[in-house]
């Protein structure tokens, strides 16, 4: 593969992640739902719209956080938000539990009353009259843009695990993230110095080394179910028997 090819694919990778539509994926999208409830006309149109929702999986931006409570249950650790969706004014309601959304939202600046987030979350409930929908399970994706960005949204802008780098050109390939973007200052001079085989280590390596600090990180914040019940003491421990042979007894 030429060179080029393998040193700068970051430019066409991130292009994939051009924001074309609201939804993620094939995934329908919950901001189109709660605007075509909302203006929906009649009740038999109403009733068509939700029959076609509930208890399925839908994915929402812009949701923007009006109320935030902390807690636990059965010592699992919990964050319910009420949010507000921009395009019908309906107020969506999630309780998050998964331990990777429970870090998303308290990572560093944690997110409160005033920001937005993006959730994946099956629709369990929503009443066009009294504009609450309830979504669970959910799944927080990212901290979110309180509305659309004007022009085009690259996936890195809004979401830290974006690929803005590629590299195929050593034995192994190479995907650097929005996180990492900085390593990539030092490529000129680390291809110089190593090649290109000690360019793809040197950023696996360094990569590796913020994973494993944005783990144990994680594990600081206190998102991960407490023990209910009392650790058990540990037995004292007892010396060995003789063994008793039959010249023994």
């Amino acid at each position: 593969m030429p060179e080029c090819s393998g040193r700068r694919l970051g430019l066409a990778v991130a292009g994939l992640f051009l924001v074309a539509h609201i939804s993620l994926g094939g995934t329908p999208s919950g901001n189109e739902f709660a605007r075509d409830l909302s203006e929906a006309k009649t009740p038999s149109a109403r009733k068509m719209i939700l029959d076609d929702a509930l208890g399925k999986q839908h994915f929402f931006r812009y949701l923007r956080i009006v109320n935030l409570e902390q807690g636990e249950s059965g010592g699992n650790p919990f964050i319910e938000l009420t949010t507000r969706e921009p395009s019908s004014g309906m107020m969506v309601k999630l309780k998050v539990m998964k331990s990777m959304s429970l870090a998303t939202l308290k990572e560093a600046p944690a997110s409160g009353v005033g920001d937005a987030v993006a959730v994946t979350g099956v629709i369990q409930s929503a009443d066009p009259v009294k504009r609450v929908m309830v979504l669970n399970p959910v799944v927080v994706r990212y901290k979110d843009l309180l509305a659309p960005k004007v022009g085009k949204e690259m996936h890195y802008e809004r979401d830290s695990s974006g690929i803005v780098y590629s590299f195929t050109g050593g034995k192994e390939a190479v995907n650097v993230s929005k996180r990492d973007e900085d390593l990539l200052k030092n490529e000129d001079a680390i291809i110089a110095e190593r090649g290109k085989d000690g360019w793809a280590r040197y950023l696996l390596d360094e990569i590796a080394k913020r994973d494993k600090a944005a783990d144990e990180a994680r594990d600081k914040l206190g998102i991960y179910k407490q023990s209910a019940e009392p650790a058990v003491p540990a037995a004292p421990s007892v010396p060995p028997q003789s063994v008793i042979t039959d010249d023994e007894n």
